[in-house]
């Protein structure tokens, strides 16, 4: 799946159904005077978040994670910034890779593991269907029908110069890599994979085919790290 654009203003709409195509542009009326645009903050701010956790919805699924336990990579921890067209959140990590003020789809935040693993130059983010449905506020089980029991979805990212890039798969390139039996896995509807082996072929299918899985030429979302408070200055004695 096409990860959709945060600066566009049609991405709001995906919220409904993360897997949902791209409703059609509808006709303008152009006897009608077009209503002046005022700036929406939370809106720009749910659309760039679409591409974070919604974007979890670029609906490839993994069977199993393909680590034993999960770990906090130790660059993670600090003060991040998420930008979008203007809009800024501050984000906080802890030693843990454990944040209280992810923005979710609302207007709240919520607490989230940003737990994973290294494989290579590439870190992973493990996040279970059921937290990335919290995450997103997507309605009913839109995220968790279907996939079997311990499947997750995998946030491909790096770390350069103090800033962090992710990536979610790219579902089309993944159905298509299924059905040439370059990939194993299936097809869950016709929009969602999955793919599908021990722990150790996960391992094998991300080192041998990310580049299949992961458009890395296009971002999913861009975290800049926090320059450091500068230290108040010191008082002067009164005399």
């Amino acid at each position: 799946m096409t990860l959709p654009d945060p600066r566009l203003p049609d991405a709001s709409p995906r919220l409904a159904d993360p897997c949902a195509p791209a409703s059609g542009t509808r006709p303008r009326n152009r006897s009608l005077p077009e209503p002046a645009r005022l700036p929406r903050p939370a809106h720009l701010l749910r659309a760039a978040l679409v591409v974070a956790l919604a974007a979890l919805s670029g609906c490839v699924a993994f069977e199993r994670a393909p680590v034993e336990e999960l770990a906090c990579d130790p660059e993670l921890p600090g003060t991040w910034k998420l930008k979008a067209d203007g809009v800024a959140k501050t984000i906080h990590i802890d030693a843990r890779c454990h944040t209280e003020d992810w923005p979710n789809m609302g207007e709240q935040t919520m607490a989230l593991d940003l737990t994973g693993f290294v494989l290579g130059r590439d870190r992973y983010i493990v996040v279970p269907p059921s937290v990335a449905q919290r995450a997103i506020g997507a309605p009913g089980d839109a995220l968790i029908k279907g996939t079997p029991a311990g499947s997750v979805f995998l946030i491909l990212y790096r770390i350069e110069d103090g800033r962090a890039r992710a990536w979610l798969p790219d579902s089309q390139r993944a159905l298509e890599a299924i059905a040439a039996g370059t990939l194993s896995g299936r097809k869950l509807d016709e929009k969602f994979a999955l793919i599908e082996g021990s722990a150790q072929d996960i391992r094998a299918a991300l080192s041998q085919h990310g580049a299949v899985l992961y458009d890395t030429q296009k971002e999913a979302i861009v975290l800049q790290r926090a320059a450091p408070a500068s230290a108040a200055p010191a008082s002067k004695d009164s005399r």
